[in-house]
């Protein structure tokens, strides 16, 4: 098997995110000691970066260095050199965009495309893993689906052409999921954009994508701002902790953030991962069992009850921790407190500070 040596350096993009935090912060423990580096797209998070990694930063492991903008021409061609392994973690910020087609999927498809293209050009690198989402899975024209079991051959059918026309009828999707159209839309295109331009050019490194669903758990870097530092899984399960008003629940899967971070660096590792997407998804849960799982670990609390009590589809991640190796999933009631612990504390932090 292919592993990772000193030799070795792994690039990781949007290194300031939380599941990219994990993925430098494992490849920086790995036992071949491999070298990182790190792409933000600020000057304060290289900041912050190289502050909290200081230790690996004098020992020559870690270098930080900005990609202002990932859809640029070109955006991660110096960020490339002499690198063996990439985790593409980052992904464009659009915000309500106005145009869907110009403002989401052309910069989805180019964030994800262009960092291949940089990666051919280098001539060094041996292996790719993309981060996309269950999005590029679920067929949410399908709805809540009880009994249905998705599973990483499950592909998300909606076409490039769908939200690219503004005259799309979003009453064909149901209520629940039509807010997730676009988005999902914009997964998937990035996704088979990869596979695509990975064919066409004879394969030059080793590809593999993971499809996460929900992901939560500690974060790596101090939550400086309190609970407004938190990721949005993460902030989801804290307002489950307070009488907080709730987005309604659309998806029902969760993963932790370590087993994330784990199976990337292990899809860069293994050869037999290439050609492969992999289900991260650990269990399915709902609101009121979240705010069932903090009342009991944290009585003071007190959160209030939430009712769900309708069917929903299910997944299968069970290939993931054959082939990736992750042995077993970090559970539900571990994800939850420890994400509830650490925001406490950074609140108490975050008021004695002031």
């Amino acid at each position: 098997m292919a592993s990772f040596a000193s030799d070795s350096l792994i690039l990781v993009t949007g290194a300031n995110g939380h599941v990219a935090q994990h993925v430098v912060d494992q490849a920086l423990h790995h036992p071949a000691r491999p070298r990182v580096r790190a792409t933000v797209r600020s000057a304060a998070s290289v900041d912050a970066l190289k502050s909290y990694w200081a230790e690996y930063v004098d020992e020559g492991r870690l270098e930080v260095v900005r990609v202002p903008d990932i859809t640029a021409n070109g955006a991660f061609d110096d960020a490339v050199k002499g690198v063996t392994h990439i985790a593409h973690i980052a992904s464009p910020i659009i915000v309500n965009p106005k145009d869907v087609e110009n403002d989401l999927l052309k910069p989805a498809i180019r964030g994800t495309t262009g960092i291949l293209r940089s990666a051919k050009a280098s001539g060094t690198v041996k292996a790719v893993v993309i981060t996309s989402s269950f999005g590029s899975a679920a067929d949410i024209s399908k709805g809540l689906r009880p009994g249905y079991i998705y599973t990483a051959d499950d592909w998300n059918p909606l076409t490039y052409e769908q939200p690219a026309d503004p005259n799309l009828d979003y009453s064909a999707f149901p209520e629940i999921y039509r807010p997730y159209v676009t988005y999902t839309a914009s997964k998937v295109a990035a996704e088979r954009a990869a596979w695509a331009y990975h064919k066409s050019e004879g394969e030059p490194f080793r590809l593999s994508v993971m499809l996460p669903v929900y992901v939560s758990g500690l974060h790596v870097l101090p939550l400086t701002k309190g609970a407004e530092s938190l990721s949005f899984s993460n902030l989801l399960i804290w307002r489950c902790a307070t009488d907080a008003e709730l987005v309604p629940f659309d998806f029902p899967g969760w993963v932790d953030v370590r087993d994330v971070a784990k199976a990337h660096l292990a899809a860069l590792e293994r050869p037999e991962t290439s050609g492969k997407r992999y289900l991260l998804v650990a269990a399915s849960t709902n609101y009121a069992q979240i705010a069932d799982i903090i009342r009991a670990a944290f009585p003071q609390l007190n959160p209030p009850k939430r009712k769900q009590d309708f069917d929903v589809y299910g997944y299968d991640g069970s290939p993931a921790l054959l082939e990736l190796g992750l042995g077993k999933y970090i559970g539900l009631e571990k994800m939850v407190t420890d994400v509830v612990a650490q925001t406490l504390e950074a609140q108490e932090s975050k008021k004695t500070s002031v």
